[in-house]
């Protein structure tokens, strides 16, 4: 490639959304460079375990230091050492910095020495652009409907508020006063830690990550398969072309739904009655059946922007895989080199306890994700063992050598948080329940597609030309020595590293849709809904799975030897099952979520602006309990169900109240008692005429303030203002809401 584009694209960038985004591009530059610095700071690092990269680690190494320098502030905080403020998340910051230049200081040098060398630059310069622009992007849309309302977006807000306002871990839960998040929380805690770093008020900040969870997954899909492409031998402009399809598909990627129930069904009398959420909520909604079941994917994620574990962990999810592709390169490179080995030297190998590292933290953010790429780390470590020495019992014991220092390593690692965290999941079961092959083919009929023509060109397509060149004798001999079990063992071990890591990724992809049909995780879903979490979690982990190698088989598909009208067919169906999914984001979710993105319609990205234009009493009060209340004293609100405005006070200030929101308490407690002991003695404290039995209860969950506004009068249909007033002094007050400051008893 010309190697002034890419500096000039980055460029362009820059002055491009600077004049669409104008005053708001200036949070967007200040979050750009606090994820800039956090990379700089892993760069040598990221270096070495990436050295194989077109960019040196560059894009990877953002991911790297977002995930040590959280973890590293998050495990301090544990012991109280350091705090969650400014002050002490620089200096894990620069700490966490100075030591990994101090001990890899060599190469330091040469990592920043790489900045500078010409066929990495460019990488660099696109990939960083490839960010920026994806940031800018989404921080733009989300700027039409930036409101934190609506779905879990309280109950993700409140976690980052309340980690904040908690300040060391495990954090208060701000919906269950007195005790802490029994919840996959370092997602948040991770977003926590940026808005720290960044000083952008958390109203703002949460748009900015979701925006930022979108740019990731641009740039790090588009890093793992243009390396992968790269990798097969492939000249810059297809493997760019190639990342740039993968990064698509996995972040703006859609299923076939949006195209057979909304484009086709523009030809039957439903016309345009189709609604994007749809597409994530299929198999047992239509038809309607008693297996309700989700299996949603990162664009619907994006779009609605509730700030999940699962989503917030695609950072890690696709550092880790990029990891993985470094470590099958080294230990094919060790293989090619051979030499004697100790028995040491023979397992270990130090970028081996990175899978560890990031497997241990989603066992803090997304535990899901915890036995998925644990296995699809086995995977690789195997693959890579056949590669070296065959299907051997050596290989064997290698390889689960190597497994067993990621797993233990990982269960170090994410000891700290275990040992305080109660498990919300019960057991395994048969699932009694299935889906239709029509349903999964809506859903996953492409990528199979895809697949498919990948796996049968490279199991029999290439290998058949060994036999085809072949005459007489050694024809049929070859020929009938290929027997699938050959086949398969000739791809392990002759083909390409990156078309093994494909399969991988496939297989994987193919074991996670499958799953849900067999077994079921119990939890408290049941009834209809019972495989519904299941089916959430594993197809997710598909999807990008999925998408990343179609986006490497979008590109490989046109090296192949063989032409003729069957490569001109699996091309076509390629590019038409490319083309599909976009459909989904472009013509459905995005105008319908963001108001066709009508300039005239953008509000800006303050997240609590709505309560600001529908409910200025309460965001006033809000705004003052903030700016005036120190510590995290709990405040008394109105409960009630999930997906309500109830907590709100709680949700915006980080302030625990008695209880929050009822289902999702339940969840995280496993235990429908303790969360209905608390809804009795929340309207014991609003209703009873019992002064001495309130303050009973008061003191029970040292309830410090109580607010009474509207959501509380429309509650407590008999709430006793007159005894509530009598406990303290109102110490703020507007027409329809007041704050009470209570006495001491």
């Amino acid at each position: 490639m010309k190697k002034t584009i890419p500096g000039i694209l980055l460029i362009f960038t820059v002055l491009f959304w600077a004049l669409v985004l104008k005053n708001e591009f200036g949070y967007v530059l200040i979050w750009w460079a606090v994820i800039f610095l956090l990379g700089l700071m892993a760069f040598p690092l990221s270096a070495t375990v990436f050295s194989s990269f077109n960019d040196k680690g560059y894009l990877m190494s953002k991911g790297l230091g977002i995930a040590i320098s959280s973890y590293v502030l998050w495990l301090l905080s544990t012991t109280k050492l350091v705090k969650i403020d400014g002050f002490g998340c620089w200096s894990v910051v620069i700490g966490c910095g100075v030591i990994i230049y101090l001990l890899l200081f060599k190469k330091a040098r040469l990592s920043l020495t790489n900045f500078k060398r010409s066929d990495v630059l460019p990488w660099i310069f696109i990939g960083e652009s490839i960010f920026l622009f994806s940031l800018s992007f989404w921080t733009y849309l989300r700027g039409f409907n930036a409101r934190i309302e609506g779905l879990e977006k309280f109950m993700d807000y409140g976690f980052v508020n309340s980690i904040l306002r908690s300040g060391v871990a495990p954090p208060k839960d701000m919906w269950f006063a007195g005790e802490s998040i029994n919840y996959y929380y370092f997602g948040q805690y991770v977003s926590a830690f940026i808005t720290r770093l960044s000083g952008i008020k958390t109203e703002i900040a949460y748009n900015l990550m979701m925006a930022t969870l979108f740019a990731f997954s641009m740039a790090l899909c588009f890093c793992i398969v243009s390396n992968l492409l790269k990798g097969n031998k492939l000249k810059d402009g297809p493997a760019i072309a190639g990342g740039l399809v993968g990064a698509m598909l996995v972040s703006l990627g859609g299923n076939l739904h949006s195209f057979i129930y909304g484009t086709l069904s523009k030809l039957t009398k439903n016309g345009d009655a189709y609604w994007f959420p749809d597409a994530t909520r299929y198999i047992g909604y239509n038809p309607e059946t008693k297996d309700k079941t989700i299996h949603e994917f990162p664009v619907y994620s994006f779009v609605v922007s509730d700030l999940h574990a699962h989503v917030i962990n695609m950072i890690f999810v696709l550092t880790l895989l990029g990891v993985l592709i470094a470590i099958f390169r080294k230990l094919q490179s060790r293989a090619d080199t051979g030499g004697q080995e100790n028995i040491i030297d023979e397992v270990f190998l130090p970028e081996l306890l990175l899978p560890g590292f990031f497997i241990g933290i989603f066992q803090m953010s997304n535990f899901w994700d915890f036995p998925i790429y644990l296995t699809v780390t086995l995977f690789t470590i195997l693959c890579a063992g056949i590669r070296h020495r065959g299907f051997t019992w050596k290989m064997l014991r290698i390889a689960f050598q190597r497994f067993a220092i990621v797993l233990v390593s990982s269960l170090i690692f994410a000891f700290p948080f275990n040992e305080t965290f109660d498990k919300i999941a019960t057991g395994i079961n048969l699932s009694k329940d299935h889906s239709f092959i029509y349903q999964l083919l809506v859903l996953w009929g492409y990528q199979l597609v895809i697949a498919t023509i990948f796996l049968v060109r490279i199991l029999f397509t290439e290998q058949d030309l060994a036999w085809k060149h072949a005459k007489g004798k050694e024809r049929e001999k070859i020929r009938n020595e290929l027997t699938l079990f050959v086949r398969i063992r000739n791809v392990l071990e002759k083909f390409s590293i990156e078309d093994v890591f494909t399969v991988i990724l496939f297989v994987s992809a193919v074991g996670l849709v499958i799953i849900p049909e067999l077994v079921y995780v119990e939890d408290i879903y049941s009834g209809e809904h019972k495989r519904a979490n299941t089916m959430f979690k594993l197809t997710y982990q598909s999807f990008i799975m999925f998408g990343l190698g179609c986006g490497y088989v979008f590109i490989r598909i046109w090296q192949m030897a063989k032409k003729g009208w069957k490569q001109f067919v699996a091309i076509a169906l390629t590019i038409i099952m490319v083309l599909l999914p976009m459909l989904y984001p472009f013509k459905y979710a995005i105008p319908s979520w963001y108001r066709e993105m009508n300039p005239e319609m953008y509000e800006g990205l303050d997240g609590l602006a709505f309560l600001r234009r529908e409910y200025p009493d309460d965001y006033a009060l809000i705004q003052w309990m903030r700016e005036n209340i120190e510590g995290q004293p709990t405040v008394l609100e109105a409960n009630g169900d999930s997906y309500t405005p109830y907590g709100r006070v709680s949700m915006a200030t980080g302030f625990p109240t008695i209880l929050g929101w009822y289902v999702h308490e339940w969840l995280w407690r496993d235990d429908y008692h303790v969360v209905q002991e608390r809804v009795d003695d929340v309207q014991v404290i609003y209703e009873s005429e019992d002064l001495n039995q309130t303050i009973e209860l008061l003191n029970k969950y040292a309830v410090e303030y109580i607010v009474i506004g509207d959501l509380e009068w429309q509650k407590f249909t008999r709430l006793q203002e007159a005894k509530l007033l009598s406990l303290g002094d109102v110490i703020f007050e507007l027409p329809t809401i007041k704050l009470i400051k209570l006495n001491t008893f």
